[in-house]
C-alpha cells in the first residue's frame, strides 16, 4: 500500500480485512502516512490541527486489532500522553518559534502515539499509564530527533547545491567553493 492509498484506508477506517500476519506491516504504514501528514499539517500556526488526524490514526490501529474505539479507550490512551501533547500545542501560540521545530515535535509525537496505541492493543489494553507515557517519551525523543536530523541534512543538502551553482557560475573561486564546503559538511 503507498501513502495516498494508506491515508485513504485511514479515513474509510477500513481495516477490517487485515489479517494478523499483515498487522505488523499495515500498522508502519498507517503510523509512518499519519506521522508524514501531521508533520504538513504542522506548517499551520493552528494548534491542535494535527489531532483530529492522531485520533484517526489510533481508531484505525484499534481497528486493524479488531477493536471499535469509544471515547473512554481514545482518553486512556490520549491521557497517559496527554500533558506533553498540550504543552507542544500551546508552544503555537509563542511568536517566533520555528515550524521547523513544530514539524519535527508533530512528526515525533505522531509516530510516538501511534506506536503507544500499538502497543497498548498488542496487549489486549491490559497495560498500566505509567509504562505507555514512558513508551511514548522514548519514541517521541527518538523520531523528533530523527526528523531534526533529516530537515537539518535536508538544508545542507541545500546549501551545498547552492554552493556548486555559484561555484559553476564563476560567482565564487575555487579556493572559496572548498572552504565554504568544509564549513558546511563540518556541521554534519
Amino acid at each position: 500500500m503507498n501513502y495516498e492509498e494508506t491515508l485513504q484506508k485511514l479515513i474509510s477506517g477500513d481495516f477490517d480485512d487485515t489479517t494478523p500476519e499483515e498487522r505488523e506491516k499495515v500498522i508502519e504504514q498507517i503510523i509512518h502516512a499519519s506521522a508524514l501528514a501531521a508533520s504538513v499539517l504542522a506548517i499551520s500556526p493552528v494548534p491542535f490541527i494535527e489531532t483530529p488526524l492522531q485520533v484517526t490514526m489510533v481508531r484505525a490501529i484499534g481497528k486493524v486489532y479488531g477493536y471499535t474505539l469509544d471515547k473512554k479507550v481514545i482518553f486512556e490512551i490520549l491521557s497517559a500522553i496527554g500533558g506533553s501533547v498540550m504543552l507542544r500545542q500551546l508552544i503555537r501560540f509563542i511568536p517566533g518559534v520555528g515550524t521547523i521545530a513544530n514539524i519535527s515535535k508533530i512528526y515525533g509525537t505522531t509516530w510516538a502515539m501511534g506506536v503507544t496505541a500499538d502497543y497498548y492493543f498488542r496487549q489486549n489494553r491490559e497495560v498500566v499509564k505509567e509504562e505507555l507515557m514512558r513508551m511514548f517519551k522514548m519514541t517521541q525523543k527518538e523520531k523528533m530527533v530523527e526528523k531534526q536530523k533529516q530537515l537539518e541534512e535536508g538544508r545542507i543538502a541545500e546549501r551545498l547545491q547552492t554552493l556548486w551553482d555559484l561555484f559553476q557560475k564563476n560567482l565564487i573561486s575555487q579556493e572559496e567553493y572548498r572552504k565554504k564546503r568544509e564549513e558546511i559538511l563540518a556541521r554534519l
